[in-house]
């Protein structure tokens, strides 16, 4: 009961009949709610419960999708083992701060983070607003900061789960959502190194939570969804970013997956495209920003998940917000 109830501040144990119970709020009482043979069996039973009425709580606070994935798991996956390799880089997106040159903060996660939350919201290719930048950020991103917001108040009140907010740069505690978002089950990498989900195609975005506690992992799931396909994404793009295999990667060890699988993403010739972006919305009367619209190219032209789809429900919210702007 005491290693149960380590995992999770009282809330859920087992007893010595092994079974999972939950407590009230006195502590005193306990309801029965599952019971296993054996101790080990039932721990792991308790463990699969928790996960899945986190993934619950995400998808009723608003999230497309959720999964879980270990933050072991997290430190061994492509992208962090890559990216010491790369060198320093400037683009949009990336870290400004001097300071962080010195990795201090690179990939130093808190001890007590055993797993990390990844949710997505999808960003069809009918609401494009979602992803429009104001300067304050994007309607579709502010609709996953609360969402998240919801689902963390909620973990942390309804099921005492410790949780930890983690940083957008990877430089200063943060991490590779994509990677924590394979690694959860929600997708794979495709060959336009993004994202790509089996309902939704690469038309979503993510944020994730820190959870202190050892959860069981949602994925990965062993599927190829970029099998056979004729590599529209590539073709597409205006600035021919994934022409051709960086040079960098060809010392890489082959049995890291590489960007866009191959190593044919070239980050700094895509970054050639949002500057035009950038450049292309100009500035509205008082020095404010206009919307940015970046290109979605590769995003929209993949058939994945293109199937008729309801709107996501935040749909006349967004709208508002655009108006609003």
């Amino acid at each position: 009961m005491q290693k149960a109830a380590r995992l999770i501040s009282g809330l859920y144990g087992l007893n010595k009949h092994h079974a999972i119970v939950k407590l009230h709020e006195d502590k005193k009482s306990k309801i029965v709610i599952f019971q296993h043979k054996n101790w080990q069996l039932g721990k792991k039973a308790l463990i699969m419960g928790i996960g899945k009425q986190i993934i619950e709580i995400a998808i009723e606070n608003g999230a497309t999708v959720a999964g879980i994935a270990s933050t072991q798991a997290l430190k061994s996956s492509s992208s962090h083992l890559i990216y010491t390799k790369m060198g320093n880089y400037e683009g949009i997106g990336t870290v400004k701060d001097d300071d962080t040159l010195s990795n201090k903060y690179l990939f130093k996660w808190p001890d007590s983070a055993r797993s990390v939350l990844v949710i997505g919201l999808s960003h069809p290719e009918g609401q494009p607003e979602l992803d429009w930048w104001d300067g304050r950020g994007t309607p579709g991103n502010r609709l996953l900061i609360e969402s998240m917001k919801l689902t963390r108040q909620q973990i942390e009140n309804n099921l005492k789960v410790n949780t930890r907010k983690l940083h957008y740069y990877v430089e200063k505690g943060g991490i590779f959502i994509k990677d924590a978002a394979v690694l959860a089950g929600l997708g794979c990498i495709g060959k336009n190194n993004m994202l790509v989900t089996k309902l939704y195609g690469p038309r979503i975005r993510l944020r994730a939570l820190y959870l202190d506690v050892e959860l069981e992992p949602t994925g990965p799931i062993a599927f190829d969804l970029c099998a056979g396909c004729k590599e529209y994404c590539r073709r597409v793009c205006p600035e021919n970013a994934m022409n051709k295999k960086v040079p960098l990667f060809e010392s890489i060890n082959n049995f890291l997956d590489l960007p866009a699988r191959d190593g044919a993403y070239n980050r700094e010739i895509c970054n050639i495209r949002m500057e035009k972006d950038v450049s292309k919305s100009g500035k509205k009367s008082a020095g404010e920003q206009s919307l940015i619209k970046y290109c979605r190219k590769c995003e929209f032209v993949c058939p994945i998940g293109k199937k008729k789809r309801r709107k996501t429900p935040y749909g006349r919210s967004i709208k508002n917000q655009i108006k609003s702007n």
